[in-house]
């Protein structure tokens, strides 16, 4: 039976491939949790010896990374343009309103992109594309090569979530910043759920027709690539993180903040999330005894509600694991179920203590007093506040059982071991066999309801 290495090299004579990732933003810049994710990807399969094309949607230049040396002889970006205003109109007429294309989809879904990454696919002698989420799926299939889609989060999932909530569609349809696109929003908003719900269902069509398309489908969350492999009969594996942890760590008992909350609000979620700390929780620990806490928000402010002098915002920060050192626990209230969110992680490696509703860490394999802290309600998350306050001698074992977690769990190790099995798989077109039991950080597993082992989830140790 030929090795991982054998399939790989075998598929071109130095080992090296070409990969054309299709993201739906420039990787650079100002980091997010899904920029976290797909520079990963990219440095994972710089590190792995392959070149690496980054076509992405939105603004940047067409240069090369600003990384590490051997990332930026390997790494290429190139911008690409979305539809115009009347091609976006059309995609929602014959694609939207019929049920062929989700919005999230019309939104990427460009001519001008089409061909950009045709020329490129032919020019660069591309062997292997990685398409971000389903909003740029169209193109893995349109390009006819062997194909990773990665799809993040079930975005289906959200949206279901999202419809019975009726949010605004502000950072739900992708990065999008255009007038157009806000003008829309509020055009919608009296039939907001019905659209929600629309978009939920075509959504979870796409996302099983992906699956069944694509060479390999990868999603962020173990719990979620169960759900899409039994909906779709697919093997569905987990998309690969690292996290890169701090040099140094300060004293647990030096830090003189009480509570951070990590997340750009630019992100609508995470907004409505400190608005409702800030709006109803506040007021209830006031009532447990608790006054006066102040909240320190981490991230782009972006727009949208007031906030109260509680709530304390340090803005963007270049150096996260020195300003989340300050901190003794970090918040992670309840907020739309996804993958792994990556402020976990950060919090975990810098041993801020994590206090997470328990929704929010779904999946995650986090185990409850062993290394994160859960609460319910109001009288729960006091009962927290009050041990972070009064330094309680368990919150530094549980910030350092948090740090081994992440440690094992998103090392770039495990990393470029998980993305050189993935490359193996498409490029040497194994049999389709079934996934089994998804190994999942910590001691959950997630079962896909399917027997054997595939390829892929052999040579991870699954």
């Amino acid at each position: 039976m030929m090795s991982i290495d054998d399939l790989i090299d075998g598929s071109i004579g130095n080992g090296q491939l070409t990969i054309l990732l299709v993201a739906t933003r420039d990787l650079r810049g100002q980091l997010t949790g899904r920029k976290s994710v797909l520079r990963t990807t990219v440095e994972s399969l710089a590190e792995l010896g392959h070149r690496v094309i980054v076509a992405h949607f939105g603004t940047g230049r067409d240069s090369d990374a600003s990384g590490s040396p051997s990332e930026c002889e390997q790494v290429r970006y190139v911008r690409i343009d979305g539809p115009r205003p009347w091609e976006l109109m059309i995609q929602l007429g014959s694609g939207f309103l019929p049920g062929r294309k989700s919005l999230n989809e019309c939104l990427y879904f460009s001519g001008r992109a089409k061909t950009a990454l045709r020329d490129i696919a032919r020019a660069e002698k591309v062997d292997v594309v990685v398409t971000d989420m389903v909003r740029t799926a169209v193109y893995g299939e349109f390009l006819g090569l062997p194909w990773i889609s990665d799809l993040d989060d079930l975005l289906s999932l959200r949206y279901g979530l999202l419809a019975k909530g009726q949010r605004g569609l502000d950072g739900l349809l992708g990065y999008h910043k255009a007038p157009a696109l806000r003008t829309l929003s509020w055009l919608v908003r009296p039939v907001l759920e019905i659209i929600l719900r629309r978009e939920a269902a075509i959504l979870a069509r796409r996302e099983i027709a992906v699956a069944q398309q694509a060479g390999l489908t990868l999603a962020v969350s173990p719990t979620e690539a169960a759900t899409l492999a039994s909906a779709s009969s697919r093997s569905i594996f987990t998309t690969p993180l690292s996290v890169k942890g701090p040099a140094w760590i300060a004293p647990f008992e030096d830090r003189r903040r009480d509570l951070v909350f990590l997340g750009a609000f630019s992100y609508q979620p995470n907004r409505d999330a400190v608005h409702k700390f800030d709006n109803r929780i506040l007021g209830e620990l006031g009532s447990c005894g608790l006054e006066n806490v102040c909240l320190h928000v981490v991230g782009e402010k972006g727009i949208g509600y007031e906030f109260s002098p509680n709530i304390r915002f340090e803005g963007y920060v270049e150096d996260l694991d020195d300003e989340l050192q300050k901190y003794k626990a970090m918040l992670v209230p309840e907020l739309l179920q996804g993958g792994i969110k990556t402020k976990v992680v950060h919090a975990a490696l810098n041993q801020v203590v994590v206090l997470a509703h328990d929704t929010a860490i779904t999946g995650m394999g986090l185990e409850p007093d062993v290394n994160v802290l859960t609460w319910k309600s109001s009288e729960d998350l006091a009962v927290l506040l009050k041990r972070v306050q009064g330094n309680d001698a368990s919150l530094p074992v549980i910030a350092e059982n948090a740090r081994l977690w992440a440690e094992a769990n998103f090392g770039q190790q495990r990393a470029e071991a998980k993305w050189r099995t993935y490359l193996a798989s498409v490029m040497g077109k194994p049999a389709e066999a079934s996934l089994g039991p998804e190994t999942i950080p910590g001691r959950e597993r997630a079962q896909t309801g399917h027997n054997g082992l595939s390829q892929v989830a052999e040579a991870l140790g699954r």
